[in-house]
């Protein structure tokens, strides 16, 4: 078993105990602190979309529902004429080829 696995089961028993153990607590809670935690619930589903939407095909092939296609190879710049360069002309100055 890796230790990130290990360390992961470490924290959800802790976290299990105390919530098993937790006392009751008397506050208030205002709608300040309710809009704050409806703001964080709206922020990581926001998160959470852009990551689907970052790794889509990385999810749908892991998932099973799509194979992954070999990558083309990149085009080679056979024309060397076609890069930005600069040349010395005749004349004394310098201009773009």
């Amino acid at each position: 078993m890796s230790k990130l696995i290990r360390h992961l089961m470490v924290v959800f028993l802790l976290t299990g105990l105390m919530l098993l153990f937790a006392g009751n607590a008397y506050a208030y809670l205002d709608p300040g602190t309710g809009s704050m935690i409806l703001q964080g619930i709206l922020g990581g589903l926001a998160a959470a979309v852009v990551v689907a939407r970052l790794y889509w095909r990385r999810l749908l092939s892991f998932f099973g529902f799509r194979k992954d296609k070999p990558r083309d190879e990149l085009p080679e710049n056979k024309d060397s004429s076609d890069t930005d360069t600069q040349t010395y002309a005749s004349d004394g100055k310098y201009g773009r080829k």
